[in-house]
Order: structure tokens, then C-alpha cells, then sequence
């Protein structure tokens, strides 16, 4: 199998394999045409390929006529911030976020910092595709620039957004688990102007993670073993462009990446009413913190250019994925794991309880998440025949296939970013939530 998935949020694969320069290099000429030239950003993180990427994408880039403000090693999140503050007509990001050290991607941002959207993904396709590129003159050809202030200005206005002077009395001490990504020199500056002691691991930059880089609770082993000995208030685990954050608690406790979003929806309702978008995988946790503050809740498909584009739409105060990814709308419009830890800490530091307390009110359900590696040929096709099993149910088709009942649910969806098909269930539960995991990933195995 040579996994390769290219949708509205971009093209990414394996190095080597199917992401290969000569198609990044149309990539990069497609998304210059498509811009009609103009100052395009670029950034990336911390992957051994990035060099090779980057050097395609400037190809491709330039030779439509775009001058390009490099921003370096830089997290996606700083790259949509910048963009909107420089005026850009565009950025690409060179990350595959999560994906191992071997994936890499491009993500397509607009001049306002938010992701294409899905008509505006498919007019870039339909350019890549037909191959008819605008070809610039030789005097014509874009230039590139160095651009070094993006972190100092994005950590300036973060903080301004924070008013961390609460956190800064707490004298909190951070671990954060770096994955070797592209957000160590950041996550300095922030817990610097915080005032927080930062003990940060796996700082390096090797060019691989020294583990899997998805923030989730299985990937914390290393961190939980850090923040209990050093007494530190709360632990962090980014990605590799810190679009998303997992919590550990000062017991050394790592929680489920579902509770980043749970936990910040609920502190910013109780300052903020409006609207809450989500997608359909994220936990029960987020309706009944709606309910509470009896604001709406609107469920999307999965991926962040359809939950931000509904949380323009919805004009929402919170956004986010159960992955781990949040955005607040009067920061930005992006998944932002930097706004994530510093509001993290800033409600420490108000509710004067610790980590584990706040996680413990939160409402309690149990989630089961699977993966079935699956070529994408035949992952839809196996999908489409597992719903007939479901078809009495109440039944969601929205992405995938989604059954609710009243207490518990299931989602069996084809994953946006790697060759997989996902599979989770939630219940109030443990034993239902696995039954209902276990006895889908069965019919998924016997349809592939």
C-alpha cells in the first residue's frame, strides 16, 4: 500500500513514495494559479524532508510569479496568524501535523488565515489536475524572503489576548513535550511572558519524533513520567505543528486528547455565551456543556476547514475537534494549540483548582477509538457495505456512517490523513462503548 491522500486540506503522503517532488512542485504551481501570484507564506516544521519540500514548493511557487515570505521552522498555527497580519494573498504550511516522521504535507491557507474551503479546495484540484499553469516571465519570477519576527509578534498579541497577569502571580511550572516538532523556540517565548517555569523535552530538532507525535493519552508515557517528579501543575503534549495539545494532570495522569476541547469549552462559556461547532467524532462531553449554558451545538464533518468555516458561519465562540484542536473566534479562526495551553493555564490560575479537579467535573463518558489500516481503493466501498447493518438505526451519513442512541454512538468514517478507516464509540458505558468499537471494526475487516 502507498498512502497518499490529497482533499481540500492539502496533499500528503510518504516521502519517497507517493509525495514526490515533481507533484509537489505542480501542487505549488497549481496553488500559485490559482492565487493569481501575489506574496505567498511559508513555513514548516521540523521533518527530516522539510528541506526537500520546501525547495519544491519555492519552485513551483516562483516560477508563477509569487514572491515568498519565509518564516522557517514555524507552527501552522503562528503561519495563519501571520498571514492575516502581513496582509498575504496565501500561505502554505509544510507539516503532516500528526503523521509520522516518514508523511509530509502541504495545508492551502487564504489571505484571511483559515484553511480553503471545499469549493475553493476542489478549484485548486481542477488546476492541478489540467496542469495549465501560469508561467511568469523571466523577469518576472517571484523572490524570496526571510521573514525572523513571526513568533516574538504572534507571542506579543497572544498575550495581550491572555492578559496573563493572574498566570503570572500563579508562578505555575509547565512540562511540555516538544515530540522534536516545530513548536520548541514558541513554547519558550510563551511560557516566558507567562512567567511560568518550563521544563520542555524532546526539544531537539533531529528531523524524526522520538515518538508517535499525535497527542493522545497512549503517546504520553514520557510525559506523565516527568510531571509528577518535578511537581509541575500541568504537562502539554503537542504535535508537530501545534495545531493540537493533550493535558496531563499534575498527578502525571494523561488525559484523553477528548478533554482539551471539553475543558476549554467550558471555561469560555462561562465568560461567553454563543454558539459551540464541533465535528460528529467529538465526545458527549460538548452537549452537555452546551446544555448548561444552553447555547447551541452544531456538529460538521471532520477536519478543521469545515469546522471553521461553520464557526464563521454560526459566528461560534468556540471550535474545536476531539483530537485536540481548539479555536476561539475573537483570537482566530484556526486550531491553535498555543491559545490552548496559555488559556489552560490562565484558568488554573482563576479557578485556583488543579488539572485533575477540573477534568474530574466534567461530565463522564467512555470513548473507544480504533483504526483499521485499509488501501483507499477499497475503504469507501467497505464502508458503504457495513451500512446496511445499521440502515433501522437512527442513522447519520453526514461523513461515514454516525448511529446515535439515546446514551451511547458510533462513527466508522475514512480517515482524512492517512490510509485508515476510523472507528469510535462513546457510551455512559466502558463495556457497551468497546462492544460497539469491537463489533464494527468486525464487519469493517469482513467487508475490506
Amino acid at each position: 500500500m502507498q498512502p497518499l491522500k490529497i482533499d481540500i486540506s492539502g496533499v500528503r503522503g510518504v516521502v519517497g513514495e507517493t509525495l514526490l517532488p515533481e507533484m509537489i512542485v505542480n501542487f505549488a504551481c497549481a496553488y500559485g494559479t490559482y492565487m493569481k501570484s501575489g506574496k505567498i507564506g511559508i513555513g514548516y516544521d521540523t521533518r527530516a524532508s522539510r528541506e526537500m519540500v520546501k525547495s519544491a514548493v519555492l519552485s513551483g511557487l516562483i516560477s508563477t510569479g509569487c514572491d515568498i515570505v519565509d518564516f522557517g521552522i514555524c507552527p501552522t498555527p503562528i503561519i495563519q496568524y501571520m498571514t492575516r497580519h502581513l496582509k498575504l494573498k496565501g500561505a502554505i504550511a509544510i507539516t503532516a501535523s500528526h503523521n509520522d516522521s516518514n508523511w509530509n504535507a502541504l495545508k492551502f491557507i487564504k489571505s484571511d488565515g483559515t484553511f480553503l474551503n471545499f469549493y475553493e479546495g476542489e478549484e485548486l484540484l481542477d488546476i492541478y489536475h489540467q496542469g495549465e499553469f501560469f508561467k511568469a516571465a523571466w523577469d518576472r519570477l517571484g523572490r524570496v524572503s526571510e521573514y525572523d519576527d513571526a513568533i516574538d509578534i504572534y507571542m506579543g498579541r497572544l498575550c495581550r489576548y491572555l492578559q496573563p497577569g493572574k498566570i503570572r502571580a500563579k508562578k505555575l511550572k509547565v512540562a511540555v513535550d516538544n515530540c522534536n516538532g516545530a513548536g520548541g523556540r514558541a513554547t519558550k517565548v510563551l511560557m516566558d511572558k507567562l512567567g511560568c517555569k518550563l521544563v520542555l523535552i524532546n526539544e531537539e530538532i533531529t528531523g524524526v519524533f522520538s515518538h508517535d507525535p499525535e497527542p493522545t493519552a497512549a503517546n504520553m508515557e514520557q510525559l506523565s513520567s516527568v510531571v509528577r517528579p518535578i511537581k509541575a501543575d500541568v504537562g502539554f503534549m503537542l504535535d508537530a505543528d501545534v495545531d493540537r495539545v493533550a493535558v496531563c494532570t499534575e498527578k502525571g495522569v494523561p488525559l484523553s486528547e477528548e478533554y482539551t476541547f471539553a475543558l476549554l469549552a467550558d471555561y469560555i462559556l462561562s465568560k461567553k455565551r454563543g454558539p459551540v461547532v464541533t465535528n460528529l467524532s467529538t465526545s458527549m462531553m460538548l452537549d452537555d456543556i452546551a446544555g448548561k449554558y444552553g447555547v447551541k451545538l452544531v456538529r460538521t464533518k471532520i477536519g478543521q476547514a469545515y469546522i471553521i468555516e461553520q464557526m464563521i458561519s454560526e459566528k461560534g465562540v468556540i471550535s474545536g475537534e476531539g483530537s485536540g484542536s481548539v479555536a476561539v473566534g475573537d483570537f482566530q479562526h484556526a486550531s491553535d494549540g498555543f491559545l490552548a495551553m496559555g488559556l489552560i493555564l490562565k484558568m488554573l490560575a482563576e479557578k485556583k483548582k488543579k488539572v485533575s479537579q477540573l477534568a474530574e467535573m466534567l461530565p463522564r463518558y467512555y470513548m473507544v477509538k480504533r483504526k483499521i489500516k485499509c488501501s483507499p481503493e477499497v475503504m469507501y466501498s467497505a464502508i458503504e457495505k457495513v451500512q446496511d447493518y445499521y440502515k433501522a438505526e437512527n442513522i447519520d451519513l453526514t461523513d461515514g456512517i454516525k448511529v446515535a442512541w439515546k446514551d451511547h454512538w458510533l462513527h466508522i468514517r475514512a480517515s482524512n490523513t492517512e490510509p485508515l478507516v476510523r472507528v469510535l464509540a462513546e457510551s455512559t458505558s466502558k463495556e457497551k462503548a468497546e462492544e460497539l468499537c469491537d463489533t464494527a471494526v468486525d464487519r469493517i475487516k469482513a467487508a475490506i
